[in-house]
């Protein structure tokens, strides 16, 4: 088996893990979602009262195999991920207002540069009103996740739950 069999192999192997869990967990699952110019393999989705988020959050993490991944791919990506869940939340509550959102792209590649592993791991995303955009980056080489590890000021409250959500439901 070549190389790139083997990652599509370890590719499906994961999705298939990760839907069974994530639908385990009351996720509503999508396939093959067109985020323009992206194919979204996996779209999970969930939306449920949260005391700590004094309202109604929707989560959402939407994942898709890239190789040749750069930072500019990975911002593009996140960007687009994070405006096709505010598009598309299913609370009606309005952001800021008893709604809010935690949008995660992921991108799961064979592997990524060192230099692309350490930018995910101090660069925080954009900022949005009552909307977070948290993306992951997923060696399967490695075996591992890459994801901010800054906590910002706006939003400090948030950080350590969003990292232990990344943790659990998307460790492989």
């Amino acid at each position: 088996m070549n190389d790139t069999n083997k990652s599509l192999s370890e590719y499906q192997t994961f999705l298939g893990l990760l839907e069974r869990k994530l639908a385990g967990k009351g996720f509503g699952i999508k396939h093959d979602i067109l985020i323009s110019p992206y194919q979204v393999d996996l779209l999970a989705i969930k939306t449920s009262l949260e005391v700590s988020k004094f309202g109604k959050m929707s989560r959402t993490i939407a994942v898709t195999l890239l190789e040749n991944v750069d930072i500019g791919t990975i911002q593009s990506f996140s960007m687009a991920s994070t405006k096709y869940a505010l598009d598309n939340r299913d609370s009606l509550l309005p952001r800021g207002f008893g709604g809010s959102l935690l949008s995660t792209p992921v991108i799961v590649s064979d592997d990524f540069h060192i230099d692309i592993k350490l930018w995910m791991e101090r660069t925080l995303a954009e900022k949005h009103w009552a909307a977070f955009e948290f993306p992951v980056i997923i060696s399967l080489k490695d075996k591992k996740i890459y994801y901010c590890k800054k906590t910002p000021i706006w939003g400090a409250a948030y950080y350590k739950g969003f990292r232990k959500f990344v943790e659990e439901n998307l460790s492989i």
